[in-house]
């Protein structure tokens, strides 16, 4: 188990991440929570999570105007579960 140096703002992004998995958020609510984390990491230790979270948030913004909208729930489904498996995976520095 990873133990981070902020640990609401990954809660924060496994939830907005969870919930769009269970179809109880949309894609601009997982963008916004990971805008949010984003923000909150400033440690160099975390530098890979911020750059995680800004590349994914980048990617979901992309599907927004790309995809079509019967569509857009798949590509995003592959983003979020991206972001959890490199959360979840353990991390050597």
């Amino acid at each position: 188990m990873n133990t981070w140096l902020y640990p609401e703002a990954v809660q924060r992004v496994e939830q907005a991440c969870a919930s769009f998995l269970s179809q109880d958020a949309t894609i601009e609510q997982v963008q916004a929570a990971l805008r949010q984390s984003e923000q909150e990491i400033v440690a160099l230790d975390e530098k890979w999570l911020r750059s995680l979270l800004f590349d994914a948030e980048n990617k979901l913004e992309e599907i927004l105007y790309t995809v079509s909208d019967d569509q857009q729930a798949q590509a995003a489904n592959e983003v979020v579960r991206h972001i959890l498996r490199s959360i979840q995976a353990p991390r050597s520095v």
